[in-house]
């Protein structure tokens, strides 16, 4: 293929040509001499065989947390003949960024020689990102010719949101058989006293209480609280919408990492976690069935990671199958959504009570995204007071449902955001 300079040289050439013949001068022919030579000569030049590399790339690491580093190596061997002038290319996302080293090299190559690149590269921003193909060059010394080659050696790399930790939450929801350490006010498996009762056969005599045995003179057992554990669905809403804001700050990024930490906390408790997301325009959901223990953690975030604000689709239209076919019943549900420009969510919370599931609405504030990147003036203050009224009220009509509902200010710790969750309960 030729370059831009070979075109300009062949048009220079041309030109000259005619003004020759136009004039009739052979001095304007001579000034040719040395551009035909020039052309030519990066003709001879080029190296006109097919490109025979062989590549290996490797990560430090294919997953990671956001703004952790790792490093690239790519192992080039040459399989063919010489090459005096080549450029190599490594395609990269442009969410990452290089911290040291670069993705471009200029080189000869020998025949069967081998060299190794290394860079490093950081991942603000979470993500599932595609690291190549690798591209290379060939030119003539002179700039005239290239030829290239895309080796496909793509390797994924998933960079994971920070899961920050919470403690201990006090949430109330249907228990199923599997134990846990969530607490019921029931007697059964657990660690913390509930009462006593009198002795039966079938128990053993270490849940005696012998003090009791002494006062009442008659065997007495111990009883304790039982601790099992529950169905969590985080429900996130992953529409266009969203994304409203920077491509770091917006109501989607908050949202995903409020759906890792809260299936983190809920997965430590031996809870059954799910997800449900939705948003895109053809209805279709991702969904995976609630289960316990770390690699169902290791499940949501691939699928949560990818998530990317598109789709206006409703909430009502989720539920509509959502309810009946896939939803454990008297389940937790966490909504996780901005709460903007959708008019039937108020109707479906209140769908989602009356069918007695247990309903938290966890939504980051768009109003204070918004105003959190603009200066403060009166024009603006009196809108962020406006619009923040209007948002109390919208919540308001969503507690009245049964639904808890968390008014989420992203710029404060989720962990400190959640304990209103008990505040709500206790008033319920």
């Amino acid at each position: 293929m030729r370059t831009t300079k070979c075109a300009g040289l062949v048009i220079a050439i041309l030109l000259i040509f005619i003004f020759g013949l136009f004039f009739l001068e052979w001095l304007i022919f001579i000034i040719m001499i040395p551009l035909l030579f020039f052309l030519f000569s990066g003709l001879i030049s080029f190296y006109s065989e097919n490109i025979d590399i062989n590549v290996i790339r490797k990560l430090s690491n294919i997953k990671i947390f956001e703004n952790d580093k790792i490093q690239v190596t790519i192992t080039i061997k040459n399989q063919g003949n010489d090459i005096g002038f080549l450029e190599i290319y490594d395609t990269l996302p442009k969410k990452v960024k290089i911290i040291s080293g670069s993705n471009y090299a200029v080189l000869n190559l020998k025949k069967n020689e081998e060299i190794t690149i290394n860079y490093e590269i950081q991942c603000p921003l979470r993500g599932r990102f595609l690291i190549g193909p690798l591209m290379f060059r060939v030119k003539d010394y002179f700039g005239l010719f290239f030829k290239e080659k895309l080796i496909d050696t793509q390797l994924f790399l998933t960079v994971i949101p920070q899961i920050e930790e919470i403690k201990d939450i006090d949430i109330k929801a249907k228990s199923n058989i599997f134990p846990g350490i969530m607490q019921t006010k029931h007697s059964g498996i657990g660690t913390e006293f509930f009462g006593i009762r009198e002795y039966t056969s079938s128990d053993t005599f270490k849940r005696i209480n012998w003090k009791s045995f002494a006062r009442f003179n008659k065997p007495m057992v111990n009883e304790f609280e039982l601790e099992s554990t529950t169905d969590v669905i985080i429900l996130i809403d992953s529409r266009e919408v969203q994304g409203i804001g920077s491509i770091r700050y917006n109501p989607l990024e908050y949202s995903i990492r409020a759906a890792v930490a809260t299936a983190s906390h809920f997965l430590k408790r031996r809870d059954r976690v799910g997800i449900l997301a939705y948003g895109s325009l053809d209805g279709k959901l991702i969904w995976l069935y609630p289960e316990s223990g770390k690699k169902q953690l290791y499940k949501i975030i691939e699928e949560v990671v990818s998530l990317e604000p598109f789709g206006y689709f409703t909430l009502d239209g989720v539920l509509y199958e959502a309810i009946s076919h896939m939803l454990p019943k008297k389940s937790l549900i966490i909504f996780i959504s901005s709460l903007e420009e959708d008019p039937s969510i108020p109707y479906c919370i209140e769908n989602l009570v009356s069918h007695r599931f247990n309903v938290i609405v966890l939504s980051p504030s768009p109003v204070e995204l918004e105003y959190s990147f603009k200066q403060s003036n009166p024009e603006y203050d009196i809108a962020k007071r406006i619009l923040s009224l209007e948002r109390k009220n919208f919540l308001s009509k969503l507690r009245n449902s049964g639904a808890r509902v968390i008014d989420w200010n992203p710029t404060i710790p989720l962990a400190a955001s959640l304990k209103e969750v008990e505040k709500y309960q206790t008033r319920r």
